[in-house]
């Protein structure tokens, strides 16, 4: 019997740890509601996308069949996803910076990883951030190990995931054509970059056409403003680095400082460490890409710079190894131990805060996680779906719609934000919820 490859074993024990991390508090967010409400609709023949945040094709190509096992189910079936997705882009991250640099260097990417601000909190509530790196990191590890058109179909993945992948999978797909070009043109080749290219682009603006009557909704919902966004200010493109910026702390952008300059020796002397200096650019064009962006009108928030603060992590482990590697060639395993030492003291200050910043954040979780879990108990208050229906109008606040659309049935269009003069009202009140109905 062939042996299991040992990613697969890597991912069943992250999605083993995603079903165990069920026993917590497991809500989905204001995204991810509105991805199973849509999946759901596509079920029942009643898909609408026209309100709710921008469409994405990856999230409801799972969420689409999950509906198919009851409102209960379907959240926690894509948490377990999500999760597991997370999980898999920490172990990668380990992973490949192990590769580039030692075991050291992993240790240190998953450790920035986790503690980078937002990661594990988004992906955690449901959110897509964690899939768009695994799948970004796969993609590369894959093109290391010479598996170029898997590493093509995962890029294709990602590309369901966010638009800034685009350029990336465009420049891979001609990539693949140069390669195969031997004397007469890879017509094979062509038509599988062609069509995936197709693909990506109707997956994200058919369903979009069908479900709003506009293809490029999700485009202008994501250019519609958002207060203290980057996008906001007064130099967008300057403000996406400034507001990203504390997404990762000083050590960490100095390790991957280091990593890039070993690189940049490595390359010039004896055209080594190319990978090293690929991630660097690929990171380098993400920022400019959602800077770009941010110009235009697209938020520039925290989440759209995950995927390169990850890379930044993994070059962040491969800067500090080589560094102490480089010592201990050079001076000694004493002195490169005392580097050690003296390096994770003056770290010790930025890990202590990030590990404070880290467990607020699970604290803000599980503090919406049980505000959604109380809305059914809130909706029997008010006599139930059905008498809810026939009261009025629902409403409740922008960030509580997709939750109380999710439970009553109702597309995000139905439920709005207060005030309306009848109707039933759901108003968050710390991890409850008031009810004010005015039937009429």
């Amino acid at each position: 019997m062939a042996a299991v490859p040992p990613t697969a074993w890597i991912l069943l024990a992250c999605f083993a740890l995603a079903t165990l991390s069920l026993l917590g508090p497991s809500r989905a967010t204001y995204d991810p509601t509105a991805w199973l409400i849509w999946g759901r609709g596509i079920v029942d023949w009643d898909f609408h996308t026209t309100f709710g945040p921008s469409w994405k094709p990856l999230p409801v190509i799972f969420t689409t069949p999950f509906a198919l096992f009851g409102d209960d189910a379907a959240p926690l079936l894509w948490l377990v996803v999500a999760r597991a997705g997370g999980l898999f882009a920490i172990a990668l991250g380990f992973r490949l910076a192990a590769r580039l640099g030692g075991v050291l260097a992993g240790v240190v990417a998953v450790v920035a990883m986790v503690l980078a601000e937002q990661f594990v909190y988004n992906f955690w509530r449901g959110n897509s951030e964690g899939l768009l790196v695994a799948l970004s990191l796969w993609a590369i590890e894959r093109h290391l190990d010479g598996r170029r058109w898997q590493a093509f179909g995962i890029a294709v993945a990602a590309g369901l995931l966010r638009p800034e992948v685009w350029p990336f999978l465009a420049v891979y797909g001609l990539w693949l054509i140069w390669k195969d070009w031997r004397g007469a043109p890879p017509w094979r080749t062509i038509a599988i970059v062609a069509g995936s290219g197709i693909a990506v682009i109707a997956l994200w603006l058919v369903p979009e056409y069908i479900g709003s009557g506009d293809f490029l909704r999700a485009a202008s919902r994501a250019r519609e403003p958002v207060a203290n966004s980057p996008a906001q200010a007064d130099r967008p493109f300057l403000a996406v680095f400034e507001n990203s910026h504390s997404a990762l702390s000083i050590p960490v952008y100095a390790g991957a400082i280091l990593a890039i300059a070993f690189a940049g020796v490595a390359w010039r002397r004896r055209r080594q460490d190319g990978p090293v200096l690929a991630i660097a650019l690929i990171a380098a064009a993400l920022m400019v890409i959602v800077a770009v962006f941010a110009e235009i009108g697209f938020t520039g928030n925290l989440r759209y710079v995950t995927l390169p603060a990850a890379l930044v992590c993994v070059l962040a482990g491969v800067g500090w190894s080589r560094l102490l590697g480089a010592l201990r060639g050079r001076f000694g395993l004493a002195v490169a131990i005392g580097a050690g030492v003296v390096a994770l003291a003056a770290s010790a200050a930025f890990v202590v805060r990030d590990a404070r910043r880290f467990g607020d954040e699970m604290d803000q979780m599980r503090s919406a996680a049980k505000l959604s879990e109380a809305l059914p108990a809130a909706i029997d208050r008010a006599g139930g779906e059905a008498a809810i229906k026939r009261c009025g109008p629902v409403s409740t606040t922008a960030l509580q719609t997709q939750i109380v659309a999710y439970l009553l049935h109702l597309q995000e269009a139905h439920v709005g934000a207060p005030p309306r003069p009848t109707g039933t009202r759901f108003h968050p009140r710390g991890e409850g919820w008031e009810v004010k109905q005015t039937c009429g």
